[in-house]
């Protein structure tokens, strides 16, 4: 069957994984004191998507509807992204195509596989992170570790919210998505902190990708030139990540409206995704961060649907 339950830690796990790319992105060049705060709000919002999945209404398909369309715009939005994970590349726009087509490949094997596949990367990131941070640890100047208001919150806002998607699947019995929140801002945050502490705060919010040159001027085991690409690598996995997760969501949504609907529903949304790109670029990522609370939390919540009132028999 498409749509099997998913094991809890698998998927918070696929989750993190999802976070993983975009966060060392995009979090390098916000401050770590914002991106803390945004991470503990993102994760009061993650529990509220909770929420809406378990208490609002499950079957109001003009809601589906809406969360599919918002996530076509998401999937465009990230694969737009995803293309300046390989600053060298002569021809970016294949980066995202390629990303959008494996996710919906990937997306399309329904969400118990991908869950599978995202917690296995999610390891093999965990490690090659560690690593990183283990060497750019001593590089760190600490009088760059002062709170300084600079930089945009915009973007760190939406890459922290868009893997609350993954609350809108179904799943067994596992721990809170807020204790996966609460750690994912801890990360975030040091993401920010460690960029911060090796470039200074001034350099890293001027930069794009401030994680990414961050890497540069780090020497590990004399290779740190060859050692970007496998970090760029590394990124485009948790990019893969974060696509076939959206995809998979669209596909659940699509599941619900009608049997038989999952798979069309994630190339669908790729199409729409694909073809916005242009558009999804443009629009503010503050746009994408109240999207991802409006439509994966408030209309489910405000279209609950109240139990039904069992009529007593009279004797």
């Amino acid at each position: 069957m498409y749509n099997r339950e998913i094991e809890g830690h698998s998927l918070w796990a696929w989750a993190a994984a999802a976070i993983s790319a975009p966060a060392a992105q995009f979090l390098g060049s916000t401050p770590w004191h914002w991106a803390l705060l945004l991470g503990l709000a993102a994760a009061g919002i993650w529990l509220c998507v909770e929420a809406g999945t378990v208490y609002g209404r499950r079957d109001w398909k003009p809601v589906a509807v809406l969360q599919i369309l918002f996530l076509a715009f998401a999937v465009s939005a990230a694969a737009g992204w995803s293309g300046a994970c390989w600053p060298t590349a002569r021809q970016s726009w294949t980066i995202p195509v390629v990303l959008l087509v494996l996710g919906a490949c990937a997306a399309e094997q329904g969400r118990r596989t991908g869950a599978r596949c995202g917690a296995v990367l999610f390891w093999c990131l965990v490690l090659l992170f560690a690593v990183l941070v283990a060497f750019a640890v001593p590089e760190v100047e600490w009088r760059n570790l002062r709170p300084e208001n600079r930089g945009d919150g915009s973007t760190a806002a939406a890459v922290l919210l868009l893997p609350a998607a993954a609350a809108l699947l179904p799943r067994k019995k596992g721990r809170s998505p807020w204790l996966w929140g609460l750690g994912l801002a801890i990360i975030g945050a040091g993401v920010s902190l460690l960029t911060a502490g090796v470039l200074s705060p001034a350099v890293a919010t001027n930069i794009q990708g401030a994680f990414f040159e961050m890497i540069r001027g780090i020497s590990i085991l004399g290779v740190a030139e060859r050692f970007e690409a496998v970090v760029a690598a590394a990124m485009t996995l948790g990019w893969f990540c974060l696509l076939s997760l959206l995809l998979t969501a669209a596909g659940h949504l699509g599941e619900t409206l009608h049997q038989g609907w999952g798979r069309p529903t994630v190339w669908l949304t790729a199409l729409l995704a694909a073809a916005g790109q242009a558009w999804a670029r443009e629009v503010s990522p503050w746009f994408s961060a109240l999207g991802a609370l409006v439509f994966w939390c408030l209309l489910p919540l405000l279209g609950r649907r109240r139990a039904p009132v069992e009529k007593k028999n009279k004797i």
